[in-house]
């Protein structure tokens, strides 16, 4: 972006004061939310969950995806973040996945890129998906370079966050809840949603620390989406530490999320613009 087009960006907001400085402090929650948005896992603690059969999971899960979303700040658009779900075609290792995610984001002087690369499969044994290795780039607000080996069917890390090597062992009550990067957990939390579970624990590998989110199907919502119209959608909230999280699911477009939002003065907007699918007949 060019110097004339901030400067334009800066006078269209006015001149900024210690008044507009709640509307600075969203900017980190907006960040937070492009960048985290795209996973979320459900781990069922009230019921035991049957495994799915070959067919089921193929059915649901075994197709190549391609995702597009736009991220919408006071009323405008500042970015967008594109992913990709690639099935491995090995009949020995169909249920083995690779996804890469890029996106950026651009308001005012603030210009930030994300990258990230996962490889995950899923456990029958365990009936969820597991996270074996990601890799991830920022650029801009919070700028980083981070790999993540995991191991010990998904409660043992090691992450090299540019230089800083660190170990992390998950510990949990429940030790069947493995730790996620950012792309795994978006196909946990669409699993135990199209399994009709309505309370949720996620552990994520964060770059410095294991995260714990807790969310809760708030019911069904009709939302209405300038591309597709009146959407039925499943709501879910997040009920712990981190409560202003809202996502909304559509079972017109596979399951998947369609709408993300903080529940804040200034709330960031994420919407869901392009989605397709490709199956092997």
């Amino acid at each position: 972006m060019t110097k004339l087009k901030k400067l334009i960006k800066l006078k269209s907001l006015g001149n900024l004061t210690s008044r507009d400085f709640p509307l600075l402090k969203s900017l980190t929650p907006l960040y937070l939310l492009v960048f985290f948005l795209f996973g979320f896992t459900a781990q069922l603690q009230a019921n035991v969950i049957s495994p799915l059969t070959t067919k089921a999971f193929s059915d649901f899960h075994q197709c190549d995806k391609k995702f597009e979303y736009d991220v919408y700040f006071l009323g405008g658009k500042v970015g967008y973040l594109h992913r990709k779900i690639k099935w491995d075609n090995n009949a020995a290792a169909a249920s083995k996945a690779t996804v890469t995610s890029y996106g950026e984001v651009t308001f005012l002087w603030l210009d930030s890129t994300y990258q990230q690369k996962s490889a995950m499969h899923y456990s029958p044994q365990d009936n969820h998906f597991l996270t074996p290795r990601f890799s991830q780039k920022l650029t801009g607000l919070k700028s980083r370079v981070m790999t993540a080996e995991i191991s010990d069917n998904g409660l043992s890390s090691t992450v090299t966050l540019d230089t800083k090597v660190s170990h992390y062992q998950h510990t949990d009550n429940n030790e069947s809840n493995p730790l996620y990067d950012l792309d795994t957990l978006g196909a946990q939390i669409r699993l135990n949603l199209l399994q009709g579970n309505t309370r949720f624990t996620l552990f994520r590998q964060a770059s410095k620390k294991v995260e714990r989110y807790q969310f809760e199907v708030a019911g069904q919502e009709v939302i209405t989406h300038e591309k597709w119209g009146d959407l039925t959608t499943v709501k879910v909230v997040e009920v712990g530490e981190h409560e202003n999280i809202v996502l909304w699911f559509s079972r017109k477009h596979d399951h998947q999320l369609v709408k993300a939002e903080l529940d804040m003065i200034f709330s960031p907007v994420v919407w869901l613009s392009h989605f397709s699918k490709q199956c092997n007949t």
